[in-house]
């Protein structure tokens, strides 16, 4: 009894604690905050040549100021390999201006900002996988092979699709392998977060993370311990992509109540995007979709399973991904942008924001009575215009761009066609089904009006 009063004080404190945060901030950045964790808009900064130069320029002077115990590895590499970038001889990825603005977009072009988690992000890295990741981008190859087993049970896993803002997806579920190494854990996660980061899209828009714990398994593993709340807060603040939202799935009870005590690993910035959802894991869902996020994605099954099939093929491509060199790897993509049109036998892509706007334009031409030809045509040219692109699914596990346009006609006319068919059959259904009842009303009035006169 003890110990349920205990967690349900925790619980008060940690949702004081972020009501008080998040209402001292300004009526302007709370409502940024809501409309982005909603997905309504996104924090962008409209790019241009001139202000990401001088952005550029900012940030080295930014990270000089930075004391030097605080960015060891940042002058350990520049020691190393001077200003020399990856494609020059015995060069750096981070001499790379990608890499500089990926720190940049992560925390919307503020140079103070970014020149620390720059900083911070080369200490962890260091410290999690070695010097070599002063010199080239971490890979899947760096793990060992039973911290692979570890990654496989897929406590924590980068989704294949995004949610309807067009952001990636990373979950936490199950123990969130809570029982192993603190240092594996981050080590996934930054991998996890670097990939998510390769895409330019992620790097404007950020991504979203998803928490979705069995109190009963990860309850086991939670340690409140301060030194290592501090050195999580230390290596999250290094993370290389800017989370836009926190999404904390539990379930109504004392205890798992006591897991909230996740939000004292955050920063301030962090616990203002942190949401708790409370509740039967129907609900959760309910909740969480409202959001803009595929529910159907999320790795856990009704009975507490992890899903693991999806992180099994998308493992597998990484590994050839980071294999493969020139043309050969230029037309796999790992996850289709937000206004890509996809073509797959599957109902998994029905929400994703492309092939929403691109059923919509099937509807409108349709509408419009155009025939399948010429509907086509129309269709490819507004997918081309907002820069999509037509992919289709290849069995060995990933996306392919269709550039031939006899291939693209050919897909987009089938989909018209379809549509066109199951309209023309609800129609049919439609008409049968309110002929029954055509003629009845005036029968009625003729049974109904003799009685009338006579009465």
């Amino acid at each position: 009894m003890a110990d349920v009063v205990a967690n349900a004080e925790n619980s008060r404190s940690v949702e004081k604690l972020l009501a008080k945060e998040f209402l001292s901030l300004s009526f302007r950045d709370r409502n940024a905050i809501s409309e982005e964790m909603h997905g309504v808009s996104c924090m962008l900064v409209e790019e241009n040549p001139e202000m990401i130069n001088e952005s550029l320029v900012k940030l080295d002077y930014e990270i000089s100021l930075i004391p030097s115990k605080y960015k060891k590895m940042y002058e350990l590499c520049k020691n190393r390999y001077g200003n020399r970038t990856s494609s020059e001889p015995g060069g750096s990825y981070v001499n790379d201006v990608n890499f500089r603005l990926r720190f940049l977009r992560s925390e919307v072009f503020n140079a103070t900002h970014a020149a620390s988690k720059l900083t911070g992000f080369l200490n962890v890295v260091v410290d999690l996988f070695g010097d070599y990741a002063l010199q080239r981008p971490i890979r899947l190859s760096d793990f060992e092979e039973d911290e692979l087993q570890v990654f496989r049970m897929g406590n924590q896993q980068l989704l294949p699709f995004r949610d309807r803002s067009g952001r990636r997806i990373i979950t936490g579920v199950e123990g969130l392998a809570m029982q192993f190494e603190e240092a594996l854990r981050f080590k996934i996660l930054y991998y996890l977060t670097w990939v998510a980061g390769e895409d330019f899209e992620t790097q404007l828009k950020g991504v979203i993370v998803i928490i979705w714990p069995i109190p009963s398994v990860a309850m086991k593993h939670m340690k409140n311990n301060p030194e290592l709340i501090k050195s999580n807060q230390v290596r999250l603040l290094g993370i290389p992509i800017r989370v836009c939202a926190f999404h904390f799935c539990i379930p109504d009870n004392p205890f798992a109540h006591a897991l909230k005590i996740f939000a004292m690993t955050l920063d301030k910035k962090g616990r203002s995007r942190l949401k708790f959802h409370v509740g039967q894991d129907i609900e959760l869902l309910y909740l969480v979709k409202g959001y803009g996020i595929p529910v159907d994605h999320i790795p856990l099954t009704g009975t507490g399973n992890v899903k693991t099939l999806n992180l099994k093929v998308w493992m597998k491509l990484r590994t050839r991904l980071e294999d493969v060199k020139g043309e050969s790897g230029s037309n796999i993509i790992e996850c289709p942008g937000s206004k890509d049109v996809l073509f797959r036998p599957s109902k998994m892509i029905k929400g994703h924001p492309g092939n929403v706007k691109f059923h919509s334009l099937i509807e409108t031409y349709h509408e419009q009575g155009l025939g399948i030809t010429a509907a086509s045509k129309k269709i490819i040219a507004d997918v081309l215009e907002w820069n999509g692109r037509i992919l289709v699914w290849e069995k060995r596990g990933w996306w392919a761009k269709t550039t031939d346009s006899s291939q693209m006609q050919f897909k987009v006319s089938v989909s018209y066609r379809d549509y066109k068919k199951k309209n023309r059959i609800k129609t049919k259904i439609y008409d049968s089904s309110t002929y029954l009842f055509k003629g009845l009303d005036a029968k009625k009035r003729k049974r109904i009006e003799p009685e009338a006169v006579l009465s």
